[in-house]
């Protein structure tokens, strides 16, 4: 099994146009899509962004005919306490292969929003973690924890930061995910656009100091051209903490497959 981009969006996410055949275009490899599930979705007006499921579905068959064998349908499961039990009927209802979950709103602002700029750096660090880990707490249905650093993409924290405000609710954070089999994802996006790899070297040997093992990697691409971006410096940095394999989900079962 070749290793391959576990994160990525189409035009049945509510934030991309992209083209499932233009994925395709790029790689002899698997390709899946991941698309947002994401309830009251303050970065849509507030409306649930639902993915069509009939309509991936047939997209994938059709496509399956030009590309055999290739062909994987996931999901971007954004958790948001007040529709936990939509979030559960959705999942329960729609068999996907690979699991995302994903903290991406307050039910007010989402995490990107310039809002968390003007407000206490270090206030909104802890309580976005604080957040994330009552979230956890209740619903870890899932099979990979994804981009840890959503709500850190549009301010500036420093390793220093992270570890003095964070460190212990993350631990805690990276506990629960080990213990409920939640891979780790090393987001391309975040490290390169939006300049946290310093903090994903800093976290991954939390992470692992948890018990972690598992790992994935995804470029978060909305776009054809961001398609496994940087993933030749994800490799590197996992091989730099001593990581040899990564895990790829097929019907939400890992095949480990080495870096």
């Amino acid at each position: 099994m070749p290793l391959y981009d576990q994160h990525m969006h189409t035009q049945y996410s509510f934030d991309s146009e992209a083209q499932l055949r233009d994925y395709l275009a790029q790689t002899a490899g698997p390709v899946i899509t991941t698309e947002h599930l994401e309830f009251a979705n303050p970065d849509d007006g507030g409306r649930d962004d639902i993915p069509d499921y009939a309509a991936m579905r047939a997209t994938q068959q059709k496509l399956s005919r030009e590309f055999p064998n290739r062909l994987l349908l996931g999901i971007e499961a954004g958790y948001y306490a007040p529709a936990v039990n939509q979030l559960r009927a959705y999942l329960a209802a729609h068999p996907f292969d690979l699991t995302l979950l994903s903290f991406h709103h307050d039910g007010q602002h989402d995490f990107q929003d310039a809002y968390f700029q003007t407000i206490p750096l270090h206030a909104h660090v802890l309580t976005y973690y604080q957040r994330m880990l009552a979230g956890l707490q209740d619903f870890h249905d899932a099979d990979v924890f994804a981009h840890f650093d959503y709500g850190l993409r549009i301010v500036d924290v420093t390793p220093a930061q992270l570890t003095a405000w964070a460190k212990p609710v993350l631990d805690q954070i990276f506990a629960l995910i080990v213990q409920n089999g939640l891979a780790f994802e090393v987001n391309t996006k975040s490290m390169f656009k939006w300049h946290n790899a310093a903090l994903y070297d800093l976290v991954i040997p939390w992470y692992q100091a948890a018990g972690g093992r598992l790992f994935t990697i995804g470029s978060d691409a909305h776009e054809k051209e961001s398609y496994r971006n940087h993933f030749a410096e994800a490799v590197a940095l996992l091989q730099d903490h001593h990581v040899d394999q990564i895990a790829t989900y097929t019907q939400h079962q890992p095949t480990m497959v080495a870096i």
